[in-house]
């Protein structure tokens, strides 16, 4: 049993290659799978251009807010003296 096991592997070898070889595709597919594989690359690409870009623009404003931003206290809202409270609140209950 085992030769004829043999004799079907060795004949379908030899009808369709090497089995270890890439399947060969006519011009119309190969082109296809070619066009997929560099839309694959190319949105891959994007994503990366994408991340350095937002992450290049953060770095900036981190750099500007850290270094050479100061806030105009003329149109700051918040105070930054601490409110005078002589009483408390009275208690609900």
């Amino acid at each position: 049993m085992k030769a004829a096991g043999r004799e079907v592997t060795v004949t379908a070898e030899k009808l369709n290659g090497d089995m270890k070889r890439r399947p060969s595709y006519p011009g119309d597919q190969r082109a296809k799978h070619v066009n997929m594989s560099t839309k694959i690359w190319l949105k891959v690409a994007m994503a990366i251009a994408y991340f350095l870009c937002v992450s290049v623009a953060a770095f900036i404003l981190v750099i500007y807010y850290v270094f050479f931003w100061t806030p105009d206290s003329h149109y700051n809202i918040t105070s930054t003296e601490a409110p005078n409270r002589t009483e408390c609140a009275p208690r609900i209950g």
